[in-house]
């Protein structure tokens, strides 16, 4: 087998570990980039509005964050909270579900490369 071939099939053997998260893969591609996304650029003290994520994540168009939103939000990883200065904005904030997530499939990355022997 060549290296190419080898790349491949590492790389194939790596999507596969994390699709297989139960957790994860209840979302779709574009909720599972918006969810990293959000968790990326969160900091926490600052508020991250719904308006910055369509803006800045350039995950989709805006009506796809929406509902990638909404999803997100049924699912438990995210929370909406309406912002308190100024009603018509809502807060995005990651919650220890998401932030739990990542972690689990980074433990998974890890492991997987470590099985590699890099």
């Amino acid at each position: 087998m060549t290296n190419q071939e080898n790349a491949w099939i590492n790389l194939r053997q790596l999507i596969e570990v994390i699709s297989s998260d139960p957790e994860y893969k209840t979302l779709d591609d574009r909720s599972q980039r918006l969810l990293e996304w959000i968790v990326l650029n969160y900091a926490p003290g600052q508020s991250m509005f719904v308006q910055s994520v369509v803006v800045n994540s350039q995950v989709a168009s805006p009506a796809t964050i929406h509902k990638c939103l909404s999803i997100l939000e049924r699912e438990g990883f995210i929370s909406l909270e309406v912002d308190p200065r100024d009603t018509r904005r809502r807060i995005v904030s990651p919650t220890d579900r998401a932030r739990k997530l990542l972690v689990r499939l980074s433990k998974r990355v890890n492991a997987w490369a470590d099985s590699l022997g890099t």
